[in-house]
């Protein structure tokens, strides 16, 4: 896999997520924001090797939480570890999913991208009440365990409906990342004979 590609990739869907919050939110289900990186880590995480999916994921997460829309910063210093762990388990489990979806298709990828915004909006959320339950991190009292759940569940439809359109563009760019040859259905068309 080429790193470079990976690392403007990153860099680019970090700052969309970042700078097209405002625009893409709607405020009537819980503040429901898709994800671009979600989308981007769901796409690496079907067509690269498992290793190199995981090391894609740590440099997402690290760059996430390093955002400044880290919803985990306090007095001005970013938390590193809610996104970064979240990153890491979407990997594990698209991973997992792998053999039994078909890698090269628009909705998989759409699909994939929606779950991959579960497990980083879950990750996030149990850091944060974790952070809350300790006594000596002072950290601000998270949100209602159902509001904080609509909203990471109303995000990743909204991230689905999103990754139609980021889909389509990564699926368009496969030749730039070499990804290695990893295992698992890669067409229903190769699949058919």
């Amino acid at each position: 896999m080429r790193w470079w590609v990976v690392l403007i990739m990153v860099i680019i869907a970090v700052g969309l997520d970042t700078g097209l919050a405002g625009v893409f939110t709607i405020r009537g289900i819980g503040h429901a924001t898709p994800s671009f990186s979600a989308c981007l880590l769901g796409y690496i995480a079907l067509q690269a090797r498992p290793s190199a999916a995981l090391w894609a994921a740590l440099l997402l997460g690290l760059v996430l939480d390093l955002s400044p829309s880290a919803a985990g910063a306090v007095g001005g210093l970013p938390i590193i570890g809610p996104r970064t762990l979240g990153c890491i388990a979407a990997v594990y489990i698209i991973v997992l999913l792998r053999p039994v979806v078909f890698r090269r298709r628009l909705l998989t990828v759409a699909a994939i991208g929606g779950l991959a915004w579960v497990c980083i909006g879950l990750g996030s959320a149990s850091v944060e009440t974790i952070r809350w339950w300790v006594p000596w991190t002072h950290a601000i009292a998270p949100p209602p365990a159902s509001s904080r759940l609509i909203t990471v569940f109303a995000s990743a439809l909204y991230t689905v409906l999103l990754g139609l359109p980021v889909g389509a563009f990564l699926l368009s760019t496969t030749q730039w990342w070499r990804f290695g040859a990893a295992p698992g259905r890669l067409d229903y068309a190769a699949n058919r004979r």
